[in-house]
């Protein structure tokens, strides 16, 4: 019988941390557009209404259990490669399995914590902003941030946000030993983007293509 445990940094439906800044741009714009011209004012308040949905930080219960992988971004899985060689830029997780999640524009950008651990690494990579590219074009190309996370046993998990045409700020604040809890809210690219996850050898992946992920409960593999 599984078992589960809240994330309660956030009620249902309040506006995650890093959205308050882009819904309250969305604000002032659409009072200023309605003084100039209501229709303008409706069109920008279904604006700042949908970005107030998508930037929401909505209740997750997250799985518990020793070596499980919970879904760092919500949205469709549209890459599982069961081995990948990332020895050049990640020694440690070569012969890793990788699921690349696809985040909508109606889904909740709030990223999540896959796994438990302390941040090791948070850095941005600038880059083109490019869409609808092949993802090796993409994940070589677009600007990025890179997050690695090492368990308490010593595996690193290495987590990228990739920019889009529409995901242009790669948010996390978690600095180098900052701890985080499985299912945390860690970060956002507003608004859709790619999330790659790099999982080391070990774990063994359960999830396939096409299939609809929700950040911080479903379960992309396990130990």
């Amino acid at each position: 019988m599984s078992s589960h445990h809240s994330n309660t940094d956030f009620e249902d439906g309040w506006i995650a941390a890093d959205g308050w800044a882009v819904l309250a741009i969305a604000g002032i714009a659409t009072i200023s557009l309605a003084l100039i011209s209501l229709p303008l004012g409706t069109f920008a308040l279904g604006i700042m209404l949908w970005l107030r949905y998508t930037l929401r930080a909505p209740r997750r219960l997250t799985p518990e259990g020793r070596g499980l992988v919970v879904a760092p971004a919500d949205g469709v899985v549209i890459e599982v490669l069961d081995a990948i060689d990332e020895s050049a830029t990640h020694p440690d997780l070569t012969g890793a399995g990788r699921v690349t999640i696809r985040t909508g524009l109606a889904d909740a950008q709030l990223h999540r914590s896959p796994v438990a651990g302390r941040v090791i690494d948070n850095f941005l990579i600038p880059g083109l902003f490019r869409g609808g590219e092949e993802l090796a074009l993409m994940r070589r190309d677009n600007e990025r941030r890179e997050i690695t996370i090492e368990t308490e046993d010593g595996a690193r998990f290495a987590l990228a946000m990739i920019g889009t045409a529409t995901a242009r700020q790669l948010v996390c604040r978690f600095g180098p030993g900052k701890f985080i809890a499985a299912g945390a809210p860690f970060g956002m690219a507003r608004i859709g983007g790619l999330t790659d996850l790099v999982i080391p050898a070990g774990y063994r992946i359960e999830i396939e293509t096409g299939r609809t992920v929700v950040a911080g409960e479903t379960i992309l593999a396990r130990r």
